[in-house]
């Protein structure tokens, strides 16, 4: 009786296995987003390790990245961590010749890197709570620049700014 316990219950744990592969095997291959993480993000990730293994966290992001993470990287370089950011439109990233190529316009996607600095978009000039302690305005592509309360000259494309000049 308890060889036909261990019997089934092997039978069984099989089964279980054989499943959770042939479960793995279609998130893979017939998924797109489980498909995309691991035939692009992550081998093209291990290959960026592979090539330089010896770079540090910003010099691989900033081969992955290009000037998006350059940004990101230089606006928490120049804002201290309290800063309140007002950000760019989507349009102003996605201006013609824009050198941002990645999702950086997503206010989620560059909290990520900006953290634990607050950001306020256009749109919610009116909603956020955070909207009248702004400190900070970044300018994309030229365009940000009318929310400052001093001129500013027009060959700052891309900076970040303090709202009143020190």
């Amino acid at each position: 009786m308890e060889k036909k316990k261990q019997s089934n219950r092997l039978l069984m744990n099989v089964l279980l296995l054989v499943a959770g592969i042939l479960l793995v095997s279609y998130a893979l291959t017939k998924q797109p987003a489980y498909h995309w993480v691991y035939s692009g993000l992550l081998k093209q990730n291990m290959e960026l390790i592979r090539k330089h293994p010896k770079a540090t966290f910003d010099q691989k992001m900033q081969m992955k990245l290009g000037a998006s993470y350059e940004y990101l990287l230089y606006i928490k370089q120049e804002t201290p961590k309290d800063a309140v950011i007002l950000y760019p439109t989507v349009r102003a990233f996605k201006k013609a010749g824009s050198p941002f190529t990645q999702e950086i316009f997503n206010k989620i996607y560059a909290t990520r890197f900006l953290y634990p600095r607050k950001l306020v978009t256009e749109d919610e000039l009116t909603t956020n709570k955070y909207a009248d302690k702004i400190t900070h305005v970044a300018i994309v592509n030229g365009e940000g620049r009318q929310h400052l309360s001093y001129p500013v000259d027009s060959t700052y494309q891309h900076a970040v700014l303090p709202v009143t000049p020190h």
